[in-house]
């Protein structure tokens, strides 16, 4: 591709971009595809030639834009948003542009730099003064939380050990499966991983807490490890931070905070109480590339105290030394990866180009689409509410867990709408997340329309 075919394809790229931004996809939301149809249209080998760019894109709108699930479409209100936004596209399309390897300060001063100004214009809208970079996901981030409090608690010495006693986490039964995941890739291994409680509203029991930390200590074991949610996956439930953090300072464990997709809400004013207790805590995360119309990926991971997670993550190779390594910030020694994304500069542009107040609209908008859908659950006698939603996800189901799949599969069935379920309280749930960058109201209104024609 010369210089010229990349200027004429990309003027097209971006307006198709445009377009599909603007007046949204007409065909379904989610396919109607089986596993294995997309393969038997792809060639089982490359091209031996090169291929103009126009058969690329022919091939993309025929084969690829059919086969996918439409994220970034305003029905779609599945699993969590997902959202994009135009100022984000653009500064990821420098980025690209640029190629730049981020690794540290002196491979690309400046995306270092911004990125650390990124985390404190985060920090100082969500309340929280503390140092953080750029993780790509929530899975990342609650790992690195995990190897830093192994690290504070029990340095590894020379032969590779983690001390005597076997190192315990805690979650609550509730948490993301990213906590489980981290566990077994730390080596904690799953016998060490305890599953608190939660209550009626889905929330961690700081008592049963308590009692599982006395109990492993009876046995010998090192307690060492907490996740608490904000914001759950399955229902949006809450657990007590402020609760929670005083049981994890009295026992010495290190106390992360996952708020992966409710997060974004703590820029509202009103929204405060999702930060209470989090300044007691040692790591906290949250997802702009979910409701902070950031495309993915962009995890905001703030640490308290980052000693502990540069000893644990920190390598030096005489390959890699600098003779500014001394007076600037590393971001490789922050997380897994040698090798970084300039992830900054998509944040960078939708914080300048929103502002403040424009991302705060955004969002009230979104939690009063989810309190009007509410309103509709309440009000049909067909319909219960599980709980009164305290944020953007509504939880609904029928009075059989039968009737309430085959209302799922049949609006998803129709691709006018996406919707996901979860199991709560031995019941099918049906979830419906909003907080696409696109929606409005009348596209909750038509989710609830499709739904009242199928009942």
């Amino acid at each position: 591709m010369n210089t010229d075919e990349f200027r004429r394809t990309g003027h097209q790229v971006i307006d198709w971009i445009a377009d599909y931004m603007e007046s949204g996809y007409t065909g379904r939301v989610s396919p109607d595809t089986t596993p294995g149809e997309l393969l038997k249209l792809l060639p089982e080998s490359p091209p031996r030639q090169g291929e103009p760019a126009e058969a690329l894109l022919e091939d993309f709108h025929q084969l690829i834009l059919p086969r996918m699930t439409h994220w970034n479409d305003p029905r779609f209100f599945g699993y969590f948003p997902c959202n994009h936004s135009r100022p984000g596209i653009l500064g990821d399309l420098l980025s690209a542009g640029l190629g730049v390897n981020a690794m540290s300060w002196a491979t690309s001063p400046a995306a270092t730099e911004l990125e650390i100004r990124m985390m404190q214009w985060l920090g100082r809208i969500i309340g929280l003064d503390w140092p953080g970079c750029i993780q790509d996901t929530a899975s990342t981030a609650t790992l690195c939380a995990l190897l830093a409090a192994r690290e504070r608690l029990n340095p590894m010495n020379e032969d590779g050990a983690y001390g005597k006693r076997r190192f315990v986490c805690y979650t609550s039964d509730q948490a993301h499966s990213s906590v489980l995941k981290a566990v077994r890739i730390a080596g904690v291994g799953g016998r060490y991983l305890r599953l608190i409680p939660s209550d009626s509203e889905f929330a961690m029991r700081p008592y049963a807490l308590e009692e599982a930390i006395q109990q492993d200590l009876q046995k010998g074991l090192q307690p060492g490890f907490v996740t608490a949610t904000v914001g759950t996956t399955s229902s949006t439930g809450f657990d007590p931070v402020a609760r929670l953090a005083p049981i994890c300072r009295h026992h010495g464990l290190w106390l992360h905070v996952d708020a992966a997709m409710a997060g974004s809400a703590a820029i509202l004013p009103e929204m405060g109480w999702l930060m209470e207790g989090v300044d007691q805590a040692d790591s906290y995360l949250f997802n702009p590339h979910k409701w902070l119309f950031t495309n993915f990926d962009c995890t905001a991971f703030f640490c308290r105290r980052p000693r502990h997670l540069k000893q644990a993550l920190a390598i030096q190779p005489e390959y890699l030394k600098t003779r500014h390594d001394a007076a600037a910030e590393n971001f490789r020694d922050w997380s897994l990866q040698l090798g970084r994304r300039f992830r900054a500069l998509k944040l960078w542009f939708v914080l300048r180009c929103y502002g403040v107040e424009g991302l705060q609209q955004k969002l009230r908008l979104h939690l009063k689409m989810a309190r009007w859908f509410a309103e509709q659950v309440k009000a049909c006698p067909q319909t219960s509410l599980l709980l009164e939603p305290r944020l953007n996800t509504v939880c609904f189901h029928l009075d059989s867990d039968e009737r309430s799949e085959a209302l799922l599969q049949s609006v998803n069935q129709s691709g006018q709408a996406f919707l996901t379920h979860t199991r709560l309280n031995d019941r099918y749930i049906i979830r419906a997340s909003f907080g696409q960058t696109h929606s409005r109201v009348k596209h909750a209104e038509d989710l609830w329309r499709l739904i009242e024609e199928r009942l």
